[in-house]
């Protein structure tokens, strides 16, 4: 598979083919004609774009609805994007193999919304990797521009966007969580694999959950508490369910902005052109910002406001954690090397922050 910077090409390819097709259209006999032919975009078409997030997503609302008019506009308006909210395509773990099948256009999904579908991309979601969300980004985009094994979960789909989002935390109704013993027992919502096996060594009980079923299932005890990034906590509004924050920088998980192949190999090359020229790595760089603009803003304004008492761990208690999760780390590696993949390699660079 092509390296990133080859999948998205840059803003000069687009010029050489408009200019081209405008040189076509101008030789040709009597300038008659489909009039879209004449832009050099083709033929007008609607994809349909759907995710599991509400509507009012700050993501949807600052990123997704700006883009799609990028896209509409950047396509002398032959590509128009329909955005369906709140899971109306499907559920949260069907989104990505929906693509796949070309039941919807485009999806935004996390990868850990489907256990064991990508297993070389969890180790971007290993625990306490990155201090926020920016960091986790910039090293997501190095690994999947160098290890070709990381490109090929997804060879499926074409690639739209591959970022992190803010930074997770562990959060808890009734249990104060200050060290390893607090989290005995405790049943706690992970988003992840990773996390799961995470979860599991620090001495919780892990279910794998979508974000959207958390507030139910902390409301009637189904579960203790969860692992969420900052951002997401207003979303979903959990606020009147969770009494502690406990500060931990626990992982953050990567998300995937995803075009149906066959979608894409039907578009013109103008609007291919057009599309890849507003996607790609300065899409995840905005994107991965504004999870940590309301990542900060959530800190500042919405637990102070329902009252959550946030804890601090030690440094000395944060290295317990630290400590007790090394064996996901390791588990990883060697199942990864005994695939042939350089999972040592990988597990270095997120681990260093990346080549810088």
């Amino acid at each position: 598979m092509a390296p990133l910077r080859r999948m998205w090409r840059p803003r000069r390819a687009l010029v050489a083919v408009l200019a081209g097709t405008l040189l076509v259209a101008g030789c040709g006999g009597d300038g008659g004609g489909d009039p879209a032919d004449a832009t050099g975009f083709g033929s007008d078409v609607t994809l349909t774009f759907g995710h599991p997030f509400p509507p009012t997503d700050p993501i949807q609302v600052n990123v997704w609805e700006p883009w799609v008019e990028q896209i509409r506009e950047a396509t002398g308006g032959t590509v128009d994007i329909e955005i369906h909210a709140g899971g109306a395509l499907g559920p949260p773990p069907q989104v990505y193999e929906n693509v796949v099948a070309g039941a919807q256009d485009i999806g935004w999904t996390l990868p850990g919304y489907t256990p064991g579908r990508f297993p070389i991309t969890d180790i971007i979601e290993a625990p306490f990797a990155f201090p926020d969300g920016t960091e986790g980004t910039e090293v997501a985009l190095e690994l999947w521009d160098e290890f070709e094994d990381l490109q090929a979960e997804y060879g499926d789909v074409k690639m739209l966007a591959f970022w992190t989002m803010d930074t997770g935390d562990l959060f808890t109704r009734d249990q104060r969580v200050e060290t390893l013993e607090d989290l005995a027992g405790l049943t706690i919502r992970s988003p992840t694999p990773m996390q799961s096996q995470a979860l599991e060594a620090l001495g919780a009980a892990a279910v794998n959950m979508p974000g959207p079923e958390i507030y139910d299932a902390v409301e009637r005890g189904v579960i203790d508490g969860y692992s969420l990034a900052n951002s997401a906590t207003r979303v979903f509004d959990l606020g009147p369910t969770t009494g502690y924050r406990t500060v931990c920088h626990c992982y953050t998980a990567v998300f995937v902005l995803v075009l149906n192949q066959q979608t894409w190999d039907g578009l013109s090359p103008a609007q291919q052109e057009a599309l890849d020229e507003h996607s790609g790595p300065e899409l995840a760089r905005r994107l991965a910002g504004e999870h940590v603009a309301q990542a900060e803003d959530v800190a500042e304004t919405y637990w102070p406001e329902h009252g959550v008492d946030s804890v601090e761990l030690s440094e000395a208690e944060f290295a317990r954690w630290r400590d007790a999760v090394q064996p996901v780390y390791d588990q990883w590696i060697s199942e990864r090397e005994a695939e042939g993949v350089p999972g040592q390699e990988m597990a270095d660079r997120v681990l260093a922050g990346g080549s810088g």
